[in-house]
């Protein structure tokens, strides 16, 4: 069987998760938008879990993020973010085909750019000429930056930076959980002073499918308005939603992916072929560059295909594994030697 480490979104929800469900569907089913009882407990407990006031269930956390920045700026605005976010890779340009919006990455580190670039493109707000900053959009974790998680601190810092220029913030928080687990803080802690969070629902933490999005009061209910717009008003919720109950309280349990991940980084880091610092692998993500000379990326993951692992890859030079609670330890064992094998010269 192969070892699947493209994503943890392929994440299987457990046999609890899946008698939940079932029990959900025997059950009459609810017609209005916010009626299903499962997902009133599912939205309470989010907007408990990140601190917000309210929290919607999403089809995707790929919806959910453009909700967020719809909410927080007006077609023509400009939403800065750090260097390759979800927003900007994997999104299909859905901020300027759906909100008008123009995308702007804030130089420096990818991952955690100085809050001085940040506070530089703030401050520009007073030129007419260019169009205004209307809102922050932080990644967290980092999926570009190997699953890199962005501390509370840091939050902070740039949470205040927009505030103080009137500027709003939307947090993608696909990977919340895991940051939280690798920081050893509450999800809430990194969201703290967000205006939108988005989560998901389907990696790490292994239901079927959803994600959600928490902010106040008044920008959920303007959410449901926005989420109709764009077809993501799915009726019945019961199971979506008896499966993500159980999902949000399995978080911390996310440390063993981050154990395994770590182990899968200190197996890479012995092979030549490839540079991984296990030191830099802090939750679920490992991103491997290949040594010069070697196989292309593609080519790399083709042969890996062929050996039983299935990696992505993951631009120039790079392919990404990612752990989730499928992957135990024999799979890590059994993906490191295939990844072994595939990097040997072929004949």
């Amino acid at each position: 069987m192969a070892v699947d480490l493209r994503s943890d979104f392929l994440t299987r929800p457990t046999p609890a998760m899946i008698a939940a469900m079932t029990e959900a569907a025997r059950e009459p089913g609810h017609f209005g938008l916010r009626e299903d009882p499962r997902q009133q407990a599912l939205e309470r407990r989010l907007a408990q879990l990140l601190g917000q006031e309210d929290a919607l269930l999403f089809p995707t956390c790929t919806m959910a993020n453009e909700v967020g920045l719809m909410l927080l700026a007006r077609p023509g605005e400009v939403v800065a973010t750090h260097a390759a976010t979800h927003i900007v890779t994997s999104e299909a340009g859905a901020p300027a085909a759906l909100g008008g919006l123009s995308v702007e990455v804030v130089p420096g580190d990818p991952v955690m750019p100085a809050p001085e670039a940040w506070a530089a493109l703030a401050g520009r707000g007073t030129d007419s000429l260019l169009p205004r900053v209307a809102a922050f959009s932080l990644e967290n974790t980092h999926n570009r930056g190997a699953g890199a998680p962005l501390t509370a601190a840091y939050m902070a810092e740039i949470v205040g930076i927009a505030k103080r220029h009137g500027i709003g913030v939307h947090l993608d928080g696909a990977r919340l959980f895991n940051a939280a687990v690798a920081l050893s803080v509450q999800p809430s802690d990194l969201a703290r002073g967000c205006d939108t969070i988005a989560v998901s629902l389907n990696k790490g933490l292994g239901a079927v499918i959803g994600g959600a999005l928490a902010g106040s009061c008044d920008l959920i209910a303007r959410a449901l308005t926005l989420r109709q717009r764009l077809g993501g008003g799915i009726r019945p919720t019961g199971m979506v939603a008896a499966a993500g109950l159980l999902a949000i309280e399995s978080w911390p349990r996310l440390v063993e992916d981050h154990r395994r991940a770590r182990r899968l980084a200190e197996r890479l880091a012995g092979m030549a072929e490839l540079r991984v610092d296990p030191a830099q692998v802090v939750t679920n993500i490992v991103v491997a560059t290949i040594a010069a000379g070697g196989p292309s990326p593609a080519a790399l993951c083709d042969r890996l295909a062929r050996n039983g692992v299935l990696a992505l890859p993951f631009g120039p030079g790079r392919i990404r594994l990612v752990v989730y609670r499928d992957i135990d330890d024999a799979a890590i064992d059994q993906a490191a030697a295939a990844i072994a094998d595939s990097l040997k010269p072929e004949r």
